[in-house]
């Protein structure tokens, strides 16, 4: 027997417990971005988001950190000031489906967003236009990849909240060179929403590279590898979230091809 009743008391008890409140907070540029993938154990990404987050209030930019969704809940619950993303999920309404992430678990969790047709977790055409509609169903926030210029314009159509371009074949590179493509691509995104958020990355492996990318228009960019393989991974994060801050302000909107979000 358990303690303080039989199990249907117990149950009855739990079900009294309020949910952690729902607030999903806003995407807004500029934005860092930092996805460390399943390369750390929930103690180093915890210490990843507290920095981040404190990076963020000093430099006044918007970071996001892209976990797991079995870690969405302890980062969410840490209140860093990070936005907390999902790395993906199904689009399984709710029901008796097993192994599956809905997105209303995910919101339970206390998760910001989620991102989705990553590199690594390519979606189809269909699945990823539902997993949209049913992210914006709820109200989180979405940041769908695309490889080239006509796969960023297909993604705006669907009505995420940011499209990042992320070429493959800069993808684990330390691509410095200038991005040349950032102003036309913001451009012709914003001809499809006015309000979607313009994201650039892949091969991000320096701070400087970040500034650049901010400088150039993007309303967001990131970084993991040039995070995750420096030296010291937390001054590291706090580097490129500073020099994204600072591109940004090099580039007067009025100048730039930025989103009117």
């Amino acid at each position: 027997m358990l303690d303080g009743g039989g199990p249907g008391e117990v149950l009855a008890r739990h079900r009294e417990i309020p949910a952690r409140p729902a607030v999903i907070r806003p995407l807004t540029a500029p934005f860092f971005e930092i996805g460390p993938k399943n390369l750390l154990r929930r103690r180093a990404l915890e210490e990843l988001a507290l920095a981040a987050g404190a990076a963020a209030s000093r430099h006044g930019i918007t970071v996001v950190l892209t976990v797991p969704s079995v870690m969405v809940a302890p980062v969410a619950d840490l209140h860093s000031g990070v936005l907390v993303f999902a790395q993906s999920m199904d689009v399984d309404e709710m029901g008796p489906s097993v192994g599956r992430v809905t997105v209303e678990a995910l919101v339970d969790a206390g998760a910001d967003g989620v991102m989705l047709n990553h590199d690594a977790a390519p979606l189809d055409e269909g699945t990823l236009a539902a997993a949209v509609r049913r992210a914006r169903s709820i109200g989180l926030r979405t940041i769908v990849v695309a490889g080239t210029h006509a796969e960023a314009l297909h993604a705006a159509a669907l009505g995420p909240t940011a499209v990042l371009l992320e070429p493959s074949e800069l993808i684990g590179t330390v691509g410095a060179g200038e991005r040349t493509w950032i102003p036309s691509v913001n451009q012709a995104l914003h001809q499809v929403d006015p309000q979607i958020l313009a994201m650039h990355a892949g091969g991000v492996g320096s701070p400087e590279a970040a500034r650049s990318i901010m400088a150039s228009g993007a309303d967001g960019t990131g970084s993991t590898s040039g995070v995750l393989a420096a030296t010291d991974p937390l001054r590291a994060a706090a580097a490129f979230i500073a020099a994204a801050k600072e591109g940004w302000e090099s580039t007067p909107f009025e100048d730039s091809t930025r989103s009117e979000s």
